[in-house]
């Protein structure tokens, strides 16, 4: 009897010690975070997210959904800091990689106005009012020493500036600079792209012209490169054979090979990767996108809802790029315990897309997001890069996009996580109703 009552004993202290471990584990990472309002410019709350991204030069700012308003505000906050507190001047959208780009460099110019720019950013960011502080930011710096760059790394050529000076430019480059392509070729690649740009996923097109279309553009980029064509524009032939594969391929190939098929999240981190170490090299980049992008290994293998498990795995941008910088990226995911966000709904009456709620259910008791509702706090910050001993071999439960859950090591997800305990939808500007 006294054997067995000190069996239990000592089950009972381990047992304990295990949960002090645990809440211990979480209180030496966790930093309380005091605002997400952009206009709060004293950052000593975040002086934590300073130190975890060190000497990093690319920041990867993560949203469980194109719709949490309060990430907008959050990210504004963040962008503003990192680049007055912490020197990144670039900050790129998960947006259309050739819009973005050629509006700002013709702004640059004078040739756009800044709402040419705005408008190749996709319209949940472009058209929000959670993200009006921070564009009319990025305006006023071009006044200033160090002016903050847009840019764009999304390999989807949807924009109107893809669709309308896209196939001119190229072919003026080609024109220009004698490349040597047959009119019969080049007909064929300006139809077929232009196609892909307005069909998208449902261009009809056989495995045959599919194949010329991609030897007619490697051709293309051997010459560019030969003749020491504008590095830009050499990046974006790589860019739209992307495109082109994400088109045609990510209906068709999905279940059968996730690996090769991701492709346009592989084209976004060679994007991101040209941006930060040619185009802009010796800057810092701050990456705006969502959170299943910036992992840093692929979750959507591991999420519950059966949905939306693929058969294969595949490579987010995050897993793409930490394979390339290492420890010079720092991804930060973000996540809530509750809340309402929005989604896009066209409205054909009016002819524009229209913001709807929907109410996220409250994470449950074994997410971590309930762990850090536990903690009382507002908004916080987790730092995972750190050595976390045993309990980095621990799987957690965590919402990466949308309310889905997946479950994995946390510091193999992201390098931090900010915490948001009641997410806010995104608003439509008022300018743009």
């Amino acid at each position: 009897m006294e054997r067995t009552l000190i069996q239990l004993f000592l089950l009972l202290f381990l047992t304990s010690c295990g949960q002090y471990k645990e809440r211990d584990w979480l209180a030496n990472r966790l930093s309380e975070v005091q605002s997400i309002d952009p206009a709060d410019t004293n950052y000593s709350d975040l002086a934590p997210l300073k130190k975890a991204i060190g000497s990093s030069k690319i920041v990867l700012l993560g949203e469980q959904e194109h719709g949490d308003g309060s990430t907008y505000l959050a990210k504004s906050r963040l962008v503003k800091f990192l680049h007055n507190e912490m020197g990144f001047d670039i900050l790129a959208f998960e947006s259309d990689f050739f819009g973005v780009n050629k509006a700002w460099e013709d702004y640059q110019k004078g040739d756009k106005d800044y709402q040419d720019v705005l408008d190749q950013v996709y319209i949940f960011w472009s058209k929000s009012q959670m993200c009006e502080d921070l564009f009319q930011t990025v305006e006023e710096s071009q006044d200033t020493q160090n002016p903050i760059i847009l840019a764009g790394f999304d390999n989807q050529q949807l924009t109107n500036v893809s669709r309308q000076e896209l196939i001119p430019s190229l072919d003026s480059i080609i024109h220009q600079h004698g490349v040597s392509i047959s009119p019969p070729d080049l007909g064929f690649f300006k139809k077929t792209l232009e196609e892909a740009m307005n069909k998208f996923h449902d261009q009809q097109i056989t495995p045959g012209n599919q194949d010329r279309f991609l030897s007619i553009l490697h051709a293309l980029l051997k010459e560019f490169q030969m003749k020491d064509i504008d590095p830009f524009w050499i990046q974006e032939l790589k860019n739209t054979r992307g495109f082109m594969m994400h088109t045609w391929y990510w209906w068709i190939d999905r279940e059968k090979d996730m690996v090769n098929n991701n492709y346009r999240d592989f084209q976004m981190a060679q994007n991101c990767l040209w941006l930060l170490n040619e185009k802009y090299s010796g800057k810092k980049m701050i990456v705006w996108a969502a959170n299943g992008h910036i992992t840093k290994t692929d979750t959507l293998f591991n999420v519950e809802t059966e949905g939306w498990k693929p058969s294969m795995r595949q490579y987010p941008m995050g897993e793409v790029l930490f394979d390339s910088l290492g420890e010079e990226m720092y991804s930060l995911g973000f996540t809530s315990f509750k809340g309402e966000s929005t989604f896009l709904e066209y409205d054909s009456e009016a002819h524009d897309f229209v913001f709807q709620s929907y109410q996220f259910e409250p994470a449950d008791s074994t997410s971590i997001e309930f762990e850090l509702k536990e903690t009382g706090f507002e908004y916080a910050f987790i730092n995972l890069r750190e050595q976390l001993g045993s309990r980095n071999k621990v799987d957690k439960r965590i919402r990466i996009w949308r309310p889905e859950y997946v479950t994995g090591q946390l510091s193999t997800i992201y390098d931090g996580i900010f915490y948001i305990y009641d997410m806010k939808p995104n608003e439509k500007t008022l300018t743009a109703e």
